[in-house]
């Protein structure tokens, strides 16, 4: 066989390996993510349940990757705490060994058959669940096939003395077989390709076990890469948790190399088959690192939070609408009146993050004032339904007027946040686009800034304490405003005439000041009720 066909072989069939392997997994994946769901979302802080549940998800879906990209999802939503996480990862690098059991098993004389039952299931059927089962078949199948086709190819090189004595050489130097196992593992981001690939060539006779354990020990230490990408620009949890799953990955690795040694004595004990026999490292390796790193998970979670210090920006809560106040309505009003004005300092809030925004892009505020905006978005819905649990009660008149009022102001509040956030995207595609104002431009949007939080100050005092004064303040600041923001529209038609402006630049600038108009007329709508004028 010439190396053309060896290498056509070796390669084809490990894309038909990795192919089989994500068929599979992602088939699986769907088949259960209801499953997953419901049990990740039912854990506590029982570690060893923890861990079962861990390792059943990952049997589960056959992959540990997926396992560890919905943990990440889940900490970033919030559903689960570090210590759970921790839990979790600990138990899918058991789950994850069930795969190279499978694939130990060499099914090759059946997996043509599993092509064929799986492509008709999946042509023949209408359902979409019965068509993911029938990928799941076609992907087992396929990864069989695979399997066949990179040991076939690579049998020739077991022939050659000195091909075969370079892959023996991971036996010989441990620190090369990890290497390996860490690089081959970190490019196809999968540990199952990994195991595929050395099964394949422990098959074919180029690799003895301690070759093989010492690939294993450093894939093992490269499937920590999907938990550290999945984790980039996720929130410190996810980060602590990749850490986690890095640190108890390769502590089990050293400690393992000083093992090897008992490692190559009582493996072929198990099994005399060098399939087998790799698949059982792979298990005991995770097994043991289980058993041994599960109970120091409070430790491990305290050392993370020590090397990744700080905590994560999250959504306010609705802290003043109390159920009980609801028979008192005078009282249940004035809980209401309360959450708004902490409604209104969420907005000032995100006001300021957006001016420092069209200052200077920061992908970090734009983040959360995201999380803010979802805030004032949840904190309107529960003011509307508390207001509306008021009207339940019997009201005197002068509480009946001002229901509809509140109502009025709490939407006109929530369109402060969506004009807020609308300023950061318009920054946000400046930043993107290389866009830059003129030096009159920013000036300009500074002072309109400057103006709208004055005014914000004052709609929070007139809100707060029914201040009359304060409100009329706004009415005569939003005047101002309207002047200034007409008198910018035409500076800016001057500055694209005279070429100081470019007209994308413009595009942007014009829409801020749009924002901020309408930010503002908001804002009066408020003070105009407390004023009696309009429509509060």
């Amino acid at each position: 066989m010439n190396a053309f066909s060896i290498i056509a072989g070796l390669i084809g069939g490990l894309g038909l390996f990795i192919y089989g392997m994500h068929l599979m997994s992602d088939s699986l994946r769907k088949l259960s993510l209801g499953l997953l769901r419901s049990l990740l979302e039912k854990i506590t802080s029982n570690r060893i349940k923890s861990m079962f549940v861990g390792a059943f998800v990952t049997a589960l879906i056959q992959s540990s990757s997926a396992t560890s990209v919905i943990l990440i999802g889940f900490l970033n939503a919030g559903f689960l705490t570090l210590g759970g996480g921790i839990a979790i990862m600990i138990g899918a690098n058991v789950g994850t060994t069930i795969t190279a059991q499978l694939i130990a098993f060499k099914l090759t004389a059946l997996a043509p058959i599993f092509v064929f039952g799986g492509a008709v299931y999946y042509l023949f059927t209408k359902k979409d669940k019965n068509k993911y089962r029938g990928l799941a078949v076609l992907g087992f199948g396929m990864l069989f096939l695979g399997l066949a086709m990179m040991s076939m190819a690579v049998m020739p090189f077991s022939e050659n003395e000195s091909v075969k004595n370079a892959f023996l050489s991971f036996g010989k130097y441990p620190f090369l077989g990890i290497l390996t196992g860490l690089v081959l593992t970190m490019a196809w981001q999968s540990s199952s390709t990994t195991t595929g690939m050395v099964i394949a060539f422990a098959s074919a006779g180029l690799l003895d076990l301690a070759s093989a354990i010492y690939i294993i020990f450093g894939m093992e230490i490269g499937t920590c890469i999907t938990a550290v990408l999945a984790s980039i620009g996720g929130k410190i949890a996810s980060k602590r948790l990749a850490l986690s799953h890095t640190i108890f990955n390769v502590l089990g690795v050293l400690f393992a190399v000083a093992m090897a040694p008992l490692y190559l004595k009582y493996v072929p004990m198990l099994s005399d088959n060098i399939a087998r026999q790799v698949a059982n490292t792979h298990t005991l390796f995770n097994v043991f690192n289980a058993l041994i790193f599960l109970t120091f998970v409070p430790l491990l979670k305290k050392l993370v939070t020590i090397i990744i210090p700080g905590e994560d920006y999250v959504k306010k809560e609705t802290r003043h609408l109390d159920n009980n106040l609801l028979s008192l309505p005078h009282l249940a009003i004035r809980a209401v009146i309360k959450e708004m004005v902490a409604m209104l300092d969420i907005c000032v809030e995100m006001l300021k993050k957006a001016r420092k925004c069209t200052i200077a892009y920061n992908h970090k505020l734009r983040n959360e004032i995201s999380l803010d905006e979802e805030s004032v978005d949840e904190m309107q819905k529960n003011i509307t339904e508390y207001l509306v649990e008021i009207t339940k009660h019997e009201l005197p008149e002068k509480h009946s007027r001002l229901i509809p009022a509140l109502l009025h102001s709490v939407n006109d509040l929530e369109k402060v946040g969506d004009y807020c956030e609308g300023i950061v995207i318009l920054a946000q595609r400046a930043f993107e686009n290389n866009l830059a104002f003129s030096d009159e431009a920013a000036i300009e949007i500074e002072k309109l800034f400057e103006k709208t939080e004055t005014l914000m100050k004052q709609t929070r005092k007139a809100m707060q304490d029914n201040d009359q004064t304060a409100a009329l303040i706004t009415l005569n600041i939003e005047k101002e405003l309207d002047e200034l923001i007409n008198q910018y529209k035409l500076n800016h038609i001057k500055r694209l005439e005279n070429n100081i402006c470019i007209s994308n630049a413009g595009l942007v600038f014009t829409d801020i000041l749009t924002d901020l108009e309408r930010l503002n007329d908001h804002l009066c709508n408020i003070t105009k009720g407390i004023l009696h004028l309009g429509k509060r």
